[in-house]
């Protein structure tokens, strides 16, 4: 039988490329250099507990029976270790699927190889424990070895493998341990089921040296033992051996096999795409006040490096969240390095990086679209935050913690498998929450543990919060931007999908007065920024109250601001005239600002004659040791800091002076942080797989010199198998990847590579489309690389040409077929299929060779029987463009 790195290499380039975009761990360092390097990496545990996550229940229960079986091994052994309950064609599908990702790979002479260490990510596969063989090696003699044979009445053996052998297959058989069950009595039956319930060994003393009346279980215990049912692996630790749970199951590795839920039909939800867009709004308007808030005034973090409760409690009423949505806020705008932490490291704070500079100058949904795609393509847990709703929450935790969170792989799976679920139902419709979780939990199984269900709903409110999904009466649906988001839209073409329903913030308020300032929520940010600066804040919600006041005025001024700035301002945004009030209000802070100025002597003070003299005879200037050298001039041993809380409590807005004599901008100041850049173990930074698979097959060729092994043709295929599910109907050909392209069969009939040969007519174009409107490309003109069949794809649905290909559906199979391509997305070509005469979607990573299609009539190499764009006489035939 071949080895893993040999069935590797006998992979189509198309298959192996495919595989190395499904496994892109696979790509880490720029790709493997060989195809025993390339096993060696695919067959190592962790790379194939990722592959694993990729399956769904099905095929996730084939591979733990292939871990048990042990590869390589053949398909006939496969079928009889699953049994009936396995039907043929879920078998092919199954085998199809592991082959996909490499994790199984089928032959046509029926053996299927792969890495031996299958079974490390499963632990113990099946549950069936160690086989008689490995237990032979660690706890038990040959003396029990043959003691258990006679029992069942086995021929004596010369050697311990052969007796571990003949035990081994005779335990294995349903029939033998039918008998051995029927003969044991009520004490060791119950015993064995204690024993195939325990996950490791079950602890019984007394067994071996005849102590039975001390310990009840010692006498069913050494009864099992002696007819195989329990082997020791150490001393009074004795487990099932496999080969009887296989018995006991009736010779298959699992009893029966997990059916796929059927999903209902989904009812309508009409208004799903208000309620996202809803949602997305409060997202993007939170998300922007929480920046705004933290421009000049940075979080300061607890020792524990996350947010204070009450900080956080402060933050979620302001913003007009829950304490968890707040916590999910933060983190996800420091993945999509808005936010970052800094500081020195005994006052680390929460505060904006540089970046956010340029993410506020974007539209609000441009914003929204940032934080979607890093909730997308980031691997922090932030969805743990919501646990908490449906009682999940992780051990000892009783409130969100943000910025301390774990990472795992797995959460981006859930997220990408939830919104690729709801984005697959009909436009508008919906299904139950608990349906949703089920049908997770069938095609994602590996992602979920005990806590599935209230885990998905964790995620499902992540996605509701960010108006990925819209969640009524228990009945969740997709939100407008799914598809585009499970496609890997960037943050362009979800801003163009969300453009209509999320609109920028206004620039609108009133002021009414009593010198308040009413505005909506959701005010645009540099809007917000300012008015922050000259009122206080007094309420939230959907119209947020400001109050402008003697102090924030101050504030306003001492940052450099004037009084006709902050009345232009007001005059500018405002919706209503500004109030008498609020003008004199105004004037008479600008005209108090500044007549008063500090500055270091230590600190001396300055200002109008007779306002200095008072403050020094005043109580204030007697405490703080002002003594008056000139008319205007005094000066103190305080600091600067003493002397204007003094001021300001007296009612005065003095002016700190630069050495100059210019006043200073008082206020705080934007801060921005700039984090370290995240490093693995060694202080290195992580690596990116940036290797193509194209360049990484085309690397693993030339270093092998190993052309991709011949496929099976439609005469290797029994009759009357066309019509079998999972089969290619009439008039589909297989083909053979490693013949030439100009190998020719007589005419009328396919060729050895499964093409097209001279003379043969090409299948009946779509109807209303033109043929050959660009000039074609040489028909000799082959690619196989996915990059190249891509470009070839894209030119073709540009110049309005046809393509032939070879295409190998999900089973298998391969087939030719001529296409006219229309739209090339995410890894996917819509065409018009001249074979089935009707539109189909391709997946480039199954098109194994590709060229452009010789119309009738189209002038061969070297010939010409008409000029480009000429179409054929059909309905609909005029050349287009």
């Amino acid at each position: 039988m071949p080895g893993y790195a040999a069935a590797l290499a006998d992979l189509g380039d198309a298959e192996l490329a495919g595989m190395l975009a499904r496994r892109p761990d696979l790509l880490g360092e720029g790709g493997p250099a060989s195809f025993p390097e390339l096993a060696s990496r695919a067959g190592s545990p962790a790379s194939l507990s990722a592959a694993l996550r990729q399956l769904d229940l099905g095929a996730l229960r084939l591979a733990e029976l292939l871990a048990v079986v042990g590869l390589p091994t053949t398909v006939e052994a496969a079928a009889r270790a699953a049994g009936p309950g396995l039907e043929p064609w879920r078998l092919d599908d199954g085998l199809a699927e592991l082959a996909a990702l490499g994790i199984a790979l089928p032959r046509p002479d029926g053996i299927v190889a792969g890495p031996r260490g299958l079974a490390a990510p499963f632990g113990n596969p099946g549950g069936l424990g160690p086989s008689v063989a490995e237990l032979a090696r660690v706890g038990v003699r040959r003396d029990q070895l043959e003691q258990v044979a006679g029992t069942l009445g086995l021929e004596r053996q010369v050697s311990k493998p052969q007796l571990v052998a003949s035990v081994a297959t005779a335990l294995a058989d349903p029939r033998v341990v039918a008998k051995l069950l029927a003969r044991a009595d009520e004490a060791a039956r119950r015993l064995l089921d204690q024993a195939l319930r325990t996950a490791g060994p079950l602890t019984v003393m007394g067994v071996g040296y005849g102590r039975y009346a001390g310990y009840p279980d010692a006498a069913p215990a050494a009864w099992l033992a002696e007819h195989g049912l329990l082997m020791p692996v150490a001393y009074n630790q004795l487990v099932v051996p496999r080969e009887a749970v296989m018995g006991m199951r009736g010779g298959h590795v699992f009893p029966d096999w997990p059916d796929e839920p059927v999903q209902p039909r989904p009812t309508p939800m009409p208004d799903a795409a208000g309620r996202a867009a809803a949602s997305a709004l409060r997202a993007a308007v939170a998300a922007e006040g929480l920046v705004v808030r933290l421009d000049r005034d940075p979080l300061a973090l607890i020792q524990a490096g996350t947010v204070a409760v009450r900080d956080l409690r402060r933050l979620a009423g302001e913003l007009d969240l829950a304490e968890d949505e707040a916590a999910v806020l933060i983190d996800l705008l420091v993945e999509a390095e808005v936010l970052g932490v800094g500081g020195p490291w005994d006052k680390r704070s929460l505060g904006l990086r540089p970046e956010a500079d340029g993410w506020l100058a974007r539209t609000r949904v441009e914003r929204w679209a940032e934080l979607v795609v890093a909730w997308r393509d980031r691997d922090l847990a932030v969805d743990d935050h919501l646990l908490r709703r449906h009682a999940a929450a992780p051990d000892a935790v009783d409130k969100p913690r943000p910025l301390i969170g774990r990472r795992s792989s797995a959460a981006v799976a859930r997220r990408h498998g939830l919104v690729e679920l709801l984005a697959g139902l009909p436009e508008q419709t919906a299904l139950s929450a608990e349906v949703v979780a089920e049908l997770l939990a069938w095609r994602l199984p590996l992602l979920w543990d005990e806590h599935r269900d209230d885990q998905a709903r964790a995620v499902l409110d992540a996605a509701v919060m960010l108006g990925l999904a819209a969640v009524e009466g228990g009945r969740a649906a997709a939100g407008p931007a799914s598809a585009a988001w499970t496609a890997g839209a960037g943050c362009g073409e979800l801003a163009a999908t969300m453009a209509e329903l999320l609109p920028d913030g206004s620039h609108r308020f009133l002021v009414a007065g009593d010198l308040t300032v009413v505005a909506p929520g959701g005010l645009a940010p540099d809007v917000e920024g300012r008015l922050a600066v000259l009122a206080e804040r007094e309420s939230g919600g959907g119209a947020v109250t400001w109050r402008v006041t003697d102090a924030s005025l101050r504030r306003a001024l001492d940052q450099g601001l004037t009084g006709d700035q902050v009345l232009a301002f007001l005059r500018e945004h405002s919706d209503t005239p500004l109030p008498q009030a609020l003008r004199y209000l105004v004037d008479e802070a600008a005209r108090r600002h500044g007549r008063l100025r500090v500055g270091p002597a230590v600190t001396y003070l300055y200002g109008e004659p007779p306002l200095v003299t008072q403050t020094v005879r005043s109580a204030a200037g007697r405490r703080l040791g002002l003594r008056e050298l000139a008319p205007g001039v005094a000066v103190t041993q305080h600091s600067q800091r003493e002397l204007l809380a003094e001021l300001r409590k007296a009612g005065e807005a003095p002016v700190v002076e630069e050495p100059d004599g210019t006043p200073r901008i008082q206020g705080r100041r934007a801060v921005r942080h700039s984090p370290r850049p995240a490093t693995d173990r060694r202080g290195r930074p992580p690596a990116k797989a940036t290797a193509d698979p194209a360049d990484v097959v085309a690397r693993l060729r030339a270093a092998s010199g190993h052309p991709p092994a011949t496929r099976r043709t439609t005469e290797s295929r029994p009759a009357g198998q066309g019509a079998a599910r999972g089969r290619p109907a009439d008039g589909e050909v297989l083909v053979t990847a490693d013949t030439t392209a100009g190998d020719q069969a007589p005419a009328g009939k396919p060729a050895a590579n499964g093409r097209p040969a001279a003379g043969t007519s090409s299948p009946p174009a779509r109807p209303g489309r033109s043929r050959g409107a660009g000039k074609p490309a040489a028909a000799s003109t082959t690619v196989t690389a996915p990059a190249e069949i891509a470009a070839l794809c894209k030119l073709a649905a540009d110049t309005n040409t046809a393509v032939e290909m070879a295409y190998r559906r999900r089973d298998g199979e391969e087939t030719t077929r001529v296409i006219e391509p229309s739209m090339l997305r995410a890894g996917l070509v819509t065409a018009w299929c001249r074979l089935r005469q009707d539109e189909r979607t391709f997946d480039l990573s199954r098109i194994l060779w590709a060229r452009p299609a010789r119309e009738p009539g189209a002038a061969a190499p070297g010939g010409s029987t008409g000029g480009p764009g000429v179409a054929p006489e059909r309905p609909g035939g005029a050349p287009r463009g």
